[in-house]
């Protein structure tokens, strides 16, 4: 097995490139969406085609990530060399071959479980291109970012009931704020002065809709839930909003691990099985743990 000049063998540095283009360590969030998904669309058991739009979910986020790459890839030459197109670790043409792969498996495997979820998983393959196309100058990129999380609800809802009904309209409505609010943050990170409140902000409004709701029917579970939503995303924050320590890389990435937990809101809202509240809040760890190896950004 061949090695490159540090010792590390060329097989492994092509794996981990792949790792890092696919943003792997984000891939339990799109997992825990299609939990609150499913659970809003009426599904709260874990079944054969709740797993097939888990993995097809998953397979079009990737794709959508090592599109991102491929469309940076001028930039990334200037301004991150490292990365592993410019840097030559894995090829641009293998890395499109498995853009490809990945949008054809995803849009596949979704047309097993129903019209109505491949309709879904099409619309979202085309806002996740015109994104990586267009996200870089564009002032409504943290809408078109939301739309494609707010995708995964729907699809996985649609996957099991076709009807739209009031929870998954709200809970949608509050997860693509919370991503706006996200995405907004990430779009700071060249820029020295701090970010505005008013984005910020959007990332509580699901904890507000929880508590409200809540208040109806007093739980403790429930609040812990809550608390530690709003105590994750306060946390968040701090490498933010610290003049002399600011890290918004950090922030993103925490903040993408708290997608999972506002997942865990929806399925305690939606009364699920405790069991999938526990792979909600397992996807939150999973994610800080591989983001550990693997950048979430």
């Amino acid at each position: 097995m061949s090695s490159d000049a540090v010792g590390t063998p060329v097989v492994i540095r092509r794996l981990r490139g792949h790792l890092q283009l696919a943003r792997i360590s984000n891939s339990p969030t799109v997992a825990s969406n299609v939990l609150a998904g499913a659970a809003l669309g009426g599904s709260l058991t874990l079944g054969g085609a709740t797993g097939f739009v888990v993995l097809a979910m998953v397979l079009l986020y990737t794709a959508g990530m090592y599109l991102n790459d491929i469309l940076d890839y001028t930039l990334d030459v200037r301004e991150r060399p490292g990365r592993p197109l410019p840097s030559g670790v894995v090829p641009r043409a293998e890395a499109a071959v498995v853009t490809t792969l990945l949008f054809a498996a995803g849009l596949g495997l979704l047309a097993t479980v129903s019209s109505a979820a491949l309709l879904g998983g099409t619309a979202l393959a085309i806002l996740i291109v015109v994104y990586d196309l267009w996200h870089k100058t564009n002032p409504i990129s943290p809408l078109l970012m939301a739309g494609t999380r707010m995708l995964v609800y729907l699809i996985a809802s649609w996957a099991f009931a076709p009807a739209v009904g009031n929870a998954l309209l709200v809970w949608t409505v509050l997860l693509g704020a919370y991503i706006v609010g996200l995405t907004y943050i990430a779009k700071t990170e060249r820029q020295t002065h701090l970010a505005r409140y008013w984005p910020v902000a959007l990332l509580a409004l699901p904890a507000i809709y929880f508590a409200l709701t809540l208040s109806a029917a007093p739980s403790l579970p429930g609040y812990g839930l809550l608390a530690g939503f709003l105590l994750w995303v306060a946390y968040s924050l701090t490498s933010l909003y610290n003049p002399r320590h600011r890290n918004v890389g950090r922030t993103v990435g925490n903040l993408i691990a708290g997608v999972s937990l506002l997942d865990a809101l929806v399925l305690f809202h939606q009364r699920a099985p405790y069991e999938l509240l526990l792979l909600a809040l397992s996807a939150f760890v999973l994610t800080l743990f591989w983001q550990r190896f693997i950048k979430g950004t």
